[in-house]
């Protein structure tokens, strides 16, 4: 197989799987946006953030922000998974003695182009799930609100702690699955039960989770305030964490951290085992 073959194929395999995993848990990521934007003296519970989707009427409330996540995801693991796939050959002139820290390497740089590339959706995602029903007419309208209103410099707020978040997140969760999965090839005579990818993914994805979540709520912060009622409290990205530590103390950092590990793992392992599964189906080698 040549190596634009190669790609294409890891490209279409990286879409289907993360459209396919963020669709399964989109409830989920709507309840850990609303904890995540609420600040310090908020008491919002998992449960409230639920009975707020419930109390709009309607099943579209649960997957608010859907159709721009998918969007979203799409091609960012598409792009994470293929550049993952090409940086290891530039890491490792030997991929079947690769290293770990290779592999980390090889992740966390894969993930930054990812986050880089659509970042701009991912700010407009973050906006129709935490804004009031009605303020948007959809992902279009919300995009040309914020370019009329706070200009195109808005797209990229929040940019800096989601790429200093994304390269510990993508390395660790890469490296880990990659490792995992190597293990278990070798143990299951290269055809391990698809339930054991699953777990691979969903444990890789959890580690990953703990080591950059407070970035990710960084991120979060900054892009939900000034709009849809939220004051301007922050002036960037120590500024939140600071606030957070200071008002909150250390668990504030880690605020909508439970549903985002029951979002995560599954949508995780869901897409590390669709991604696996597509590969092998278009012919795509399972150790690479």
């Amino acid at each position: 197989m040549d190596e634009s073959s190669r790609a294409l194929r890891i490209l279409l395999a990286g879409g289907l799987a993360g459209a396919v995993s963020r669709t399964a848990t989109a409830p989920v990521d709507r309840v850990k946006l609303l904890l995540q934007v609420q600040d310090s003296g908020t008491a919002l519970t998992v449960r409230d953030g639920w009975n707020r989707m419930v109390s709009e009427g309607t099943a579209r409330a649960f997957f608010r922000g859907n159709g721009t996540n998918v969007i979203k995801i799409a091609p960012e693991t598409a792009i994470k998974l293929t550049c993952n796939d090409r940086l290891k050959r530039v890491f490792a002139s030997d991929l079947e003695n690769i290293t770990p820290l290779q592999r980390m390497a090889s992740g966390a740089l894969a993930g930054a182009v990812a986050q880089f590339t659509i970042y701009p959706l991912e700010l407009v995602r973050t906006r129709l799930a935490v804004c009031p029903m009605g303020t948007y007419r959809g992902m279009s309208d919300c995009f040309r609100q914020i370019v009329r209103l706070e200009g195109y410099r808005a797209f990229y707020r929040g940019l800096s702690p989601s790429l200093i978040g994304i390269l510990p997140y993508a390395g660790v969760d890469i490296a880990t699955f990659e490792v995992l999965k190597e293990w278990l090839l070798d143990h299951y005579d290269g055809a391990p039960p698809p339930y054991t990818i699953l777990a691979a993914g969903m444990a890789s994805s959890t580690i990953a989770q703990f080591s950059s979540y407070p970035l990710a709520l960084t991120r979060t912060r900054l892009q939900a305030q000034g709009y849809c009622g939220r004051p301007h409290k922050y002036t960037g990205m120590m500024d939140v964490l600071t606030q957070a530590v200071q008002k909150e103390g250390v668990r504030g950092l880690y605020k909508g951290i439970l549903p985002n590990l029951a979002k995560v793992a599954p949508a995780a392992g869901i897409s590390w085992f669709v991604f696996e599964e597509v590969k092998l189906l278009l012919g795509v080698d399972p150790h690479s």
